[in-house]
Order: structure tokens, then C-alpha cells, then sequence
């Protein structure tokens, strides 16, 4: 008599990409993140399909619902097993979600791939796989297992994971209730009071770090003070101000600059006073950016690109390096004035300073870059003492002639 075989028996396997840096090693589903497909036999049928995922313990899942006749026909296609209304994955959802971001800056969209994309690796390890198996216990027990983070980077973490369950359940009405809406959760990554990130320099500060400017090397110096005198006056971020070109610097004495994380051009240009014009008039005029050596092509590639609302850093060569140079000369000034912080404080002290000064917070947003106004309230406002109130008094200029009594 002749043994009946398997009718039923499938292998899961990756599919190496391109530059996969084992693809030509042996299969292997622990070696790296490749997508993975099945291939073999279900109910006598033969099947080689991608399962949709790059995690084995989602891999696993959908073999398994495909044997026991859970998934689709294996004569039809693909599995779309993610795909069903009210059992969407979390791995599917974090792919549809991350798509959304690619209008944002490249930083900032590796942020939000880097937050969801782990929470999805730990949550199947956890054998957490659809949207709706995820509460605010898990969050907590992922924060609690990642001790090594320090207080900013949790926050982030918790603040991009907040964004992406809120789409989730606000955009796309996947799940009914956002488990990281707790308040309570991460109470490592809050910080008590006004965040002292965000206190500006007082007028004695600033006057110690224009000090101690004059305290760098000499070989240092003309770069330095332009350096910082540039981020005093026009509250750029390092990343603009490290390659601030000089076209960018109108003849009315306006930095008229495109704004690397946005992609755009700023929407209202600081003036620029004379103590930043001069110090950026001793840098060698034949460069394209103040703080970046002459280079044959004029960075023209770059340049054309961010223009275009590209992006700039990729074909920049060596972005990077060249802002953590400049941020090393910032941080040295600092620490010659003897005042902690970061190259962002000069940010801070010239928003704060502008709306102490009685600029709007609509002006101030403009100023800074910022893609929305609700950006700027969020940071400043709050340390602004009686800011709302003096906006708020703004309306007595309504004047109105009332009819006299008959």
C-alpha cells in the first residue's frame, strides 16, 4: 500500500534583499530583517507567497493560520491576513502609519520609524500581534524594560509612540482608546516644572558668552564669533546656521534662508543686526557657506535640492560631521562662559526674548521656521511670564460708538 504524504507541510524562509549583508550566507529567518515568504504545500495545493512581515513570531502566526484554513486561498495571491477589518496587525499598521511621515524631514521621520519600529519588535516577542491586544500595561512594561534610555530619549519615544496610536485610533478608528493615553506612563521621562531645556539665557549670560568669544584660539575666533553672533540674532537651528550660505543674507541685512528640516524657504527672514553682519564679513568672501570651505562645484547638487524641498543632508558629504563641528565650537564657548546647555539655548533666548519684547507668537513661529504656530505656544508661551494676559489686552483698542438711550 502506498503511504499517503503530507498533504499539509510549508517552510517559512527569507527573501533576501539586495544589499542584505548575509544574502549570500545559508537561509536563515534569525539572521537578519528580510521579508519573509512561505513555499510548500497546504491542503495539496503548492504555495510560495510573501507572509507580509519581516518578524518571525508574525511569520509563525500567519503559517499557522494559513494551515488551519484562517488565511486566504493559497491559489489567490498574497496573504492579506493584516488586512481584516477590526484584527489589523501592528506591524501593518506601523507600515501604513510610517508612510505618512515621508513628507517630514528625514530626521525626523527616522525618529518615528525608529520609536514604532522597535515597540513592534518587543510587542512580538511579547506575542502581542494585532492593534487591540495593546494596553497601557504593555507600554509601561516596554519603558520599564528599556532602562538605558535617559530621560530625553524615553520622552521622545513616548511622544512619537502617542502620535502613531493616536493615528491609529483617531485617523483611522483601528482601535477605540490609545493605550499610551495615560499621563502617568514613563514618569522617568517627565520632567517637573518648566523644562529647564528651555530657559533662555539671561542678559549676564549672554554677555559672559560673548566674553568668552573673544577667549577662543585665534585660529578659531572670526568663526566662532560669527557662530554664535549668527544664532544670537536670527534663532536658527546648528544645522541651518552650519550651512548658511551667503546669498542667503540680503542687501537689506535679512537672512532670507531655506529651513533644512521643512524643506522651505523661512517664512519671515530675521534682520540681522550690525555686530552679526560685521563678524560674518571677516569670513573668506569667495565661500558659498560662511562656515564651509570653497569647493569646486559650489555644492550646486545640494543646494538645488533643498531649493527644490528635497532632500539636502544625503547629498550633502559629510552632513553630520560638519554640524557636530560646529556644534563642538558652540558647546566650547559655552563652556568658557561656564554655562550649561546645548546649541539650542540660543534658540530659546532669542524666541523668549522676541515675545518679552512684545513680538505675537504668530510672528515669532514665522521667525523660527516653525511648521505651525501651535509648535511655538507649546514651547514658549508658558515661560513667558504674563504674555497671555498683555495679548489679551490688546482688545481695548476696540472702540465702538454705542446709541445714546432715548
Amino acid at each position: 500500500m502506498t503511504k499517503r504524504m503530507n498533504q499539509t507541510k510549508t517552510t517559512i524562509y527569507r527573501r533576501h534583499a539586495g544589499q542584505c549583508p548575509i544574502k549570500d550566507q545559508p537561509l536563515n529567518t534569525a539572521n537578519c530583517e528580510c521579508p519573509l515568504w512561505i513555499h510548500g504545500k497546504i491542503r495539496g495545493k503548492f504555495l510560495r507567497t510573501s507572509l507580509d512581515t519581516r518578524t518571525l513570531a508574525t511569520a509563525v502566526s500567519r503559517q499557522r493560520d494559513l494551515e488551519e484554513g484562517r488565511g486566504d486561498d493559497p491559489a489567490s495571491g498574497p496573504v492579506l491576513v493584516t488586512r481584516k477589518a477590526g484584527a489589523e496587525t501592528l506591524e501593518y499598521a506601523a507600515i501604513e502609519y510610517l508612510k505618512t511621515t515621508k513628507k517630514l524631514a528625514t530626521s525626523t521621520q527616522k525618529l518615528y520609524a525608529a520609536a514604532v519600529n522597535e515597540f513592534c519588535e518587543w510587542a512580538a516577542k511579547q506575542e502581542l500581534e494585532t492593534l487591540k491586544q495593546v494596553e497601557s500595561g504593555h507600554i509601561r512594561q516596554y519603558f520599564d524594560a528599556n532602562t538605558t534610555w535617559n530621560k530625553n530619549s524615553a520622552q521622545g519615544r513616548l511622544t512619537h509612540l502617542r502620535v502613531f496610536f493616536n493615528w491609529c485610533c483617531r485617523t483611522k478608528h483601528w482601535i477605540a482608546f490609545p493605550p499610551t493615553e495615560d499621563r502617568t506612563l514613563n514618569q522617568r521621562g517627565k520632567s517637573t516644572g518648566s523644562s529647564s531645556s528651555r530657559v533662555p539665557m539671561t542678559p549676564a549670560q549672554i554677555t559672559q558668552v560673548l566674553a568668552a568669544v573673544e577667549r577662543l584660539p585665534k585660529a578659531q575666533r572670526d568663526r566662532g564669533r560669527a557662530l554664535i553672533y549668527l544664532l544670537l540674532y536670527t534663532g536658527m537651528r546648528i544645522s541651518d546656521a552650519t550651512f548658511c550660505e551667503r546669498s542667503y543674507l540680503t542687501a537689506e541685512g535679512n537672512m532670507d534662508y531655506y529651513v533644512i528640516k521643512t524643506r522651505r524657504p523661512i517664512s519671515l527672514p530675521p534682520e540681522l543686526q550690525r555686530p552679526a553682519i560685521d563678524a560674518l564679513a571677516k569670513l573668506p568672501p569667495s565661500r558659498t557657506y560662511f562656515f564651509q570651505p570653497d569647493r569646486a562645484d559650489d555644492y550646486r547638487e545640494a543646494r538645488k535640492a533643498l531649493r527644490d524641498g528635497l532632500e539636502f543632508s544625503t547629498l550633502m558629504g559629510d552632513y553630520t560631521k560638519k554640524v557636530r563641528e560646529a556644534t563642538a565650537l558652540v558647546l566650547k564657548v559655552l563652556d568658557l562662559a561656564g554655562i550649561d546647555g546645548a546649541c539650542h539655548k540660543f534658540r530659546d533666548t532669542f524666541a523668549i526674548n522676541m515675545l518679552v519684547g512684545g513680538a505675537d507668537i504668530f510672528t515669532v513661529s514665522q521667525t523660527l521656521g516653525h511648521s505651525d504656530v501651535k509648535i511655538t505656544q507649546k514651547h514658549y508661551m508658558k515661560l513667558v511670564p504674563g504674555y497671555r494676559e498683555r495679548m489679551s489686552k490688546s482688545t481695548r483698542v476696540l472702540a465702538y460708538e454705542f446709541p445714546l438711550a432715548s
